[in-house]
């Protein structure tokens, strides 16, 4: 009878970039633990994430996979690189957003190195009063980033994933705002882990229907504690409105 792998995952650091330490083995039972801590990382929404795996050791042949997933979904949003320390197993490097160091000081002083993206954020009380606030923080936010002709479509974006959890979710929940480029990321963290769904034929009013219409991109992310639903505001017309992500360790 073959023992359970082991695998433990410390967050050393979460802003503004985040460093989780693994140690054991990587294989397809642990990925999963190591899928939802980064998930939760991510949802702290920090400028990188750096994996650092000088401790551990490859059970299989997963782990160049997983971090493929996981850079593709992280590159998505919060719009994070994946860098990697001393990995196990050689990992190959395409355009997917990996990058690979020998030691975790240089993948540190990499991701020391990013811009951090100014950003607002508040928490918010289940309550309809909630939508207010939610579009008051967003037209500040869009003028204190420079980007003032977001404002209109960032405050329906806030109000409506705001609305969306005061009805469907319930629990408190955090509204935060980030600049990425000339676009503004709007998500809401709740403590609801269902997942929106993307409006079909038979249910139209349902989900976030007005979202998925506002904005140039949106999805979802399941965390330990519940959710994180986010959009993007941009001058672009949508392109992959509704399409939502798995967690990382799936």
């Amino acid at each position: 009878m073959s023992s359970m792998s082991m695998l433990v995952c410390h967050v050393r650091r979460q802003q503004p970039f985040a460093v989780i330490a693994m140690a054991g083995t990587l294989d397809k039972d642990t990925l999963i633990q190591a899928g939802v801590t980064l998930s939760d990382c991510l949802a702290e929404q920090p400028e990188a994430v750096v994996l650092d795996l000088g401790d551990t050791r490859c059970g299989d042949e997963r782990l160049p996979a997983w971090l493929h997933r996981a850079a593709v979904g992280s590159a998505r949003w919060p719009g994070a690189p994946i860098i990697v320390a001393a990995p196990p197993c050689p990992i190959p490097i395409d355009h997917d957003g990996i990058v690979v160091y020998d030691t975790l000081a240089e993948a540190e002083k990499a991701a020391e190195a990013l811009p951090v993206n100014p950003r607002r954020a508040v928490t918010l009380p289940p309550t309809p009063a909630s939508c207010a606030r939610a579009r008051d923080l967003a037209q500040r936010a869009c003028t204190a980033f420079g980007l003032p002709r977001l404002g209109q479509l960032t405050q329906l974006l806030a109000s409506e994933l705001t609305a969306n959890a005061v009805t469907h979710a319930r629990t408190e929940m955090e509204l935060t705002l980030r600049r990425s480029g000339e676009s503004v990321i709007v998500a809401v963290r709740d403590g609801d882990p269902r997942l929106p769904h993307e409006p079909g034929p038979e249910d139209r009013g349902a989900g976030v229907e007005l979202v998925s219409a506002m904005a140039t991109d949106w999805g979802s992310l399941l965390t330990s504690g519940g959710k994180v639903v986010w959009a993007r505001a941009s001058v672009e017309k949508p392109v992959r409105g509704g399409h939502l992500e798995p967690p990382a360790g799936a």
